[in-house]
């Protein structure tokens, strides 16, 4: 989170240091998306340097807020930012007829789920298709990765509040819908760490074990603060 300590000097001096990693997120991510039914790569950053928002465990670094929007988890729960207030996130965008890397990444949280048992750090992973995918899609699909309810949500929302969602952390999403299903949603793969007030602490290539394995050191160390 970015804190307003020290001096007004200071934390102008902060803000525009942060600037530019802001200015790369919004390029960068834009361009880091995977059309499910493609070769799964999440994209390239900065001319192909990957690592530039996967910040270290205990960086200072923070980046955009997420918007408060309305969400829905796949048990009926209505979800909205302060129902996560004080939590560390690690969330992802999938959809349940995905023919590219979603299962791919949902593996990789259900490795993550293992790793991060004992800790705060709740998993979301958010729908980019809710037209098709329903709360019932939502539950057997996080059955099929042994999502634990209490630790791993699944949610969805209507399409206006899931492009505020998405526009908020700098990610951008594409619809086709005359493509053949599995194909229809070109989505980013990365994974981000969000802290306790809802900002982006750093983001991750949700496909790269290693990436993974930061991710998971990135929420651990924000949710023991």
């Amino acid at each position: 989170m970015a804190r307003a300590v020290g001096p007004p000097r200071r934390r102008a001096a902060r803000a525009r240091a942060w600037a530019p990693a802001l200015a790369l997120a919004g390029l960068a991510l834009a361009s880091s998306t995977s059309g499910c039914g493609g070769d799964g790569s999440s994209g390239s950053v900065a001319g192909g340097q990957a690592s530039e928002l996967a910040r270290a465990a205990d960086d200072d670094w923070s980046g955009p807020q997420v918007a408060d929007v309305a969400l829905v988890e796949r048990s009926g729960r209505a979800v909205r930012r302060a129902d996560l207030a004080g939590r560390t996130l690690v969330l992802d965008f999938i959809f349940t007829t995905c023919a590219g890397p979603c299962p791919a990444l949902s593996a990789g949280l259900a490795e993550m789920q293992r790793e991060l048992e004992g800790s705060d750090v709740l998993l979301v992973s958010v729908s980019v298709d809710p037209k098709n995918d329903t709360l019932e899609r939502l539950n057997e699909y996080a059955q099929r990765f042994g999502a634990d309810a209490e630790r791993w949500l699944f949610l969805r929302a209507e399409p206006p509040e899931l492009a505020a969602l998405a526009r908020s952390v700098t990610l951008s999403l594409a619809d086709d819908p005359s493509a053949a299903p599995g194909f229809q949603v070109t989505h980013s793969t990365k994974l981000l760490v969000i802290d306790g007030a809802g900002h982006v602490r750093g983001y991750y290539d949700g496909l790269d074990p290693e990436q993974r394995g930061r991710a998971a050191a990135r929420a651990r160390w924000l949710s023991s603060r």
